[in-house]
């Protein structure tokens, strides 16, 4: 790609930064550090000095063979609480240990802890709010278990719909991806405890995950699937990146200086460390590439390879300095040489319990609705069928939490439902037995679940174990059926025209029995919205071939490009089940008023959008308003749309509110690799405004100009209507 043209101009960083913790000492001993004063000769100990001042005074003391034990992980076992990752102590030195545990969706360090909705129920909510609480609630709970560091939030983009760890990660969409993950590091940093943002890069799928190649162009790389996590490095400042299995255009990830040096600490800002996945190193130069701890243990970033590598001129002692410095001082940042590492606290699960609640019922989505939902209190008899109405889906791997407790939809349905209404059960099994049982129901729920784990994709988008069968038999036995999915992705859905209703729970969590019964009762209502498309046929995804994926001969092709999820069902003009950012309410809203702080501006200025939403319908709701951006085709093809700014806001029946939200110059931007920078062109850029990527009912036009030239200070209205995106 050629640099700027006339009339486009360059944007500074994505993001801004990042901080982190790292490992630590030579010493097996697991003594907790603590604080002296600088009068024992140990300058570093002073916590009034800023973080980077004790990392320098204390790199200057350390031996070669400190700053190496610093390089790497030792076994857990060695930890005075159950951890999964472990950095020993220097006690000669005062360095602490640092524990690490596994959290995207809870604390996972053998322990049990709050099962926490699916990670993906975060971006579900397209509120940022929600995903801070959730980090607060794993990030105290790490705090309470005596943990230091978490590896979380996982963030990469859902290319592929039958990833099996798409329930981890939040959304095809790097704008939507990279807020809800700065939120929730902002959550469990505010405990004391570094988050660690992960896997960088282009770590999309399972299937061959520890060698496969991501043949990326650079525009695609920089525009999807870094620029979340630059976002998330700007709005979060979490302290640690985990560099991933799989390679980026042939290197591997946590080899891959391109990715590590000059995107993540150049481009994007990062100042934190970078641990690898387990093990997810290749030589010792890893840390010429940026890598700053291999874990769990040391298998080349031992005192020996290390020694070997500065002798052959491999590596530099610079270059260990800097790696180990950047953990220093995130270490110092954190606090953790300034008190008791591992003291551990009571959970307070009652409180963290009524966090998951909340968080399920906020990001929840209801699909469709036949004037079914939500249940009355004279609904008569219902009928509950599919063992997944007695259990708690959960997606499996490194995420799986140990609950301390968890409720089922069964129970709680039948206490909301309480006197004058009947709750039958049947587990599903026997389908005549289902369908018998739904017959005699006046409203029946079927509560169905797919099975997704971390090490392998789904082999398909189908509902495992025969669940279609399940779902025709009972929608053909009772015309108020109503499916309830606890999912962690996009599922295909046959018997959809059958059913009267659908809600997606995602793995609903620890108290999701109760959320979803106060969901289907309409003591609240559904306010999630879709963070990924869902495809009407297996073969309707971005990538569709072999070459990108699962990929041929060890390598996989990105040949989509920046067409991502609704960006490539939008330039191909193909009808997805459900688009992007789609959720229905048990009320209803209108847009209208569209305005924009100017008609022009410069390619520095964000474009303030501001238009009324109102409730026409009878109960109160939540609205996801959505805006969206249409580039000029001056310089590169864009896509037809994307994403540019969201929010959530809650109306009253008949309440009509103002809102106003901004799009920044980078979501105006694109990459452009002669520059090797973003770029904001001259042209007309079309806004949009709705309640999904196919529902923009408000339009108005922005134009950019590299001088102020054309800014007449007025607001730009503009009514346009275009036809809403109507359910199947």
């Amino acid at each position: 790609m050629s640099r700027p043209k006339s009339g486009a101009s360059v944007l500074g960083r994505l993001g801004m930064v990042v901080a982190a913790a790292l490992p630590l000492a030579m010493a097996m001993v697991v003594t907790p550090a603590v604080p002296v004063s600088a009068s024992s000769g140990q300058p570093w100990r002073n916590a009034g000095q800023p973080p980077q001042r004790r990392a320098d005074e204390l790199l200057a003391a350390m031996t070669l063979a400190d700053k190496v034990n610093m390089l790497h992980g030792v076994a857990q076992s060695l930890s005075p609480v159950p951890t999964v990752g472990y950095l020993p102590p220097i006690p000669r030195l005062g360095v602490p240990g640092v524990t690490m545990t596994d959290g995207p969706a809870g604390v996972r360090n053998g322990q049990k802890a709050t099962e926490m909705p699916a990670p993906i129920s975060e971006a579900a909510s397209f509120d940022p709010s929600v995903a801070r609480d959730y980090g607060g609630v794993v990030g105290t709970e790490a705090r309470d278990l005596g943990q230091d560091q978490l590896f979380g939030p996982g963030m990469n983009i859902a290319r592929v719909p039958t990833n099996g760890r798409n329930f981890e990660y939040f959304s095809e969409d790097p704008l939507l991806s990279g807020t809800i993950a700065g939120s929730y590091v902002r959550g469990v940093q505010s405990k004391g405890v570094i988050a660690t943002v992960k896997h960088y890069v282009a770590n999309n799928q399972e299937t061959s995950r520890q060698t496969i190649s991501a043949n990326i162009d650079d525009r695609t790389l920089h525009e999807i699937y870094e620029k979340n996590f630059g976002i998330a490095i700007a709005d979060g400042h979490p302290g640690s990146v985990m560099c991933s299995y799989n390679r980026v255009n042939t290197v591997y990830s946590c080899s891959n200086s391109a990715t590590l040096t000059t995107a993540l600490r150049g481009a994007l800002g990062f100042d934190g460390y970078v641990v690898s996945d387990y093990p997810a190193t290749h030589d010792t130069t890893d840390v010429a590439a940026g890598l700053n701890v291999e874990l769990p243990t040391g298998f080349h970033e031992t005192l020996p390879a290390v020694q070997a590598a500065l002798a052959a001129g491999k590596i530099t002692r610079a270059q260990i300095d800097d790696r180990v410095r950047e953990t220093l001082t995130v270490l110092f940042r954190f606090g953790l040489f300034d008190r008791d590492t591992t003291a551990t606290s009571p959970i307070d699960q009652n409180a963290d319990n009524a966090v998951a609640q909340r968080v399920e019922e906020r990001s929840a989505v209801l699909l469709k609705n036949d004037d079914v939902l939500p249940l009355s209190g004279g609904a008569g008899s219902v009928a509950v069928i599919g063992a997944t109405a007695k259990n708690s889906a959960q997606g499996g791997g490194s995420s799986q939490v140990t609950p301390l407790s968890v409720d089922n939809a069964y129970d709680a349905i039948t206490t909301r439902a309480a006197s004058g209404v009947k709750v039958t059960y049947a587990d599903g099994s026997d389908l005549s037995q289902a369908a018998n049982t739904a017959k005699a129901a006046k409203t029946a729920l079927v509560f169905v679940r797919d099975r997704s784990s971390e090490g392998s994709d789904r082999t398909s988008l189908t509902l495992p174990d025969n669940q279609d069968a399940l779902i025709s038999a009972v929608a053909a036995a009772n015309a108020r059926t109503v499916v309830v999915l606890e999912t962690g992705a996009p599922a295909l859905m046959p018997w959809l025209p059958k059913v009267a209703g659908v809600l997606e729970a995602w793995y609903p969590g620890a108290r999701g029995g109760a959320a979803i019964a106060r969901l289907l009762f309409g003591d609240v209502s559904p306010s999630g919205r879709l963070p990924q498309t869902w495809p009407a046929r297996e073969r309707d995804v971005p990538a569709n071939t072999a070459r990108q994926y699962p990929g041929v001969n060890g390598e996989e092709s990105y040949s989509e490009g920046v067409d991502v999820g609704y960006r490539w069902y939008d330039a191909r003009g193909v009808t997805p089940l459900f688009p992007f950012g789609y959720g229905l309410s048990y009320t209803s809203f209108a847009y209208s008023h569209l305005a924009l702080g100017h008609r022009s501006g410069t390619s520095g200025d964000p474009v303030t959008v501001s238009f009324d939403i109102t409730n026409t319908g009878t109960r109160t709701g939540a609205e996801a308003p959505q805006v969206y951006v249409s580039k000029p085709h001056t310089f590169v093809p864009s896509p037809p749309r994307e994403l540019g700014a969201f929010g959530k806001v809650t109306l009253r029946p008949g309440e009509t509110r103002r809102v106003t939200l901004k799009v920044s110059p980078r979501e105006l931007s694109y990459w452009d690799s002669g520059a090797q920078a973003f770029t904001v062109q001259d042209g007309t850029y079309e806004v949009a405004v709705g309640g999904s990527s196919r529902s923009l009912p408000l339009i108005a036009h922005y134009t950019v100009n590299r001088t102020a030239e054309g800014l007449d200070g007025h607001p730009s209205v503009d009514h346009t209507v275009r036809p809403e995106y109507r359910a199947p």
